[in-house]
């Protein structure tokens, strides 16, 4: 079978319905951005947790979720490089929707999307660029710089600042979480060693 990777509307809906989702009526500019047809459909070991996460979602992030569905078969999912060797990898994955080398060409943002699968722990990474995060699906923790963990849920929006350390774990779900970077996309995250995650 044939996969059809043109499939404009879907884009330009999920664009729409990620715009509602975070409060950011730029994403929908994205919908001229270039759509990069030689960007092939990629899995990560976690990639069978999608389907189950998009199973997850709230009244608020239904849409995003519906649309996702959709455009499932044709997601690229990739890995940090920087991240190489790290035990949580089999759990984790991350999909550039728009950007500089996303499936819709953008020098000037990213946008994407975090999977995680269950039981994983993100450890604290930071990078330069201010992050601003959507939680589209699944209950999971998130620990910003020497605060303690905080259970977010679908719908809620998490800020980053540069170079705040951050960190996020699962338990029973998976979690889906969209993310936008607007500055420093050439500069990514890295693992943050000085501080040690702690159990609260």
């Amino acid at each position: 079978m044939t996969i059809r990777t043109n499939r404009e509307s879907e884009w330009r809906n999920l664009l729409d319905r990620l715009a509602d989702l975070m409060g950011m009526t730029e994403i929908r500019h994205l919908h001229d951005a270039r759509l990069d047809q030689s960007i092939a459909p990629l899995k990560q070991t976690v990639s069978p947790q999608l389907p189950v996460a998009l199973d997850l979602a709230g009244a608020d992030t239904a849409p995003v979720c519906h649309v996702l569905n959709t455009l499932m078969p044709v997601l690229h999912w990739r890995q940090n490089p920087s991240y190489s060797g790290a035990d949580f990898l089999d759990g984790y994955a991350y999909c550039e929707l728009v950007g500089p080398h996303g499936h819709r060409v953008n020098p000037e943002l990213a946008l994407g999307l975090l999977l995680l699968g269950p039981n994983v722990t993100y450890p604290e990474h930071a990078h330069p660029a201010a992050e601003t995060y959507a939680v589209i699906a699944g209950h999971a923790q998130w620990r910003q710089g020497s605060r303690a963990w905080s259970t977010r849920n679908p719908g809620e929006l998490v800020r980053h600042a540069s170079m705040e350390p951050h960190a996020m774990r699962t338990s029973a779900e998976p979690l889906l979480a969209a993310y936008l970077w607007q500055d420093h996309l050439h500069e990514g995250a890295r693992l943050v060693d000085t501080w040690p995650i702690t159990e609260e």
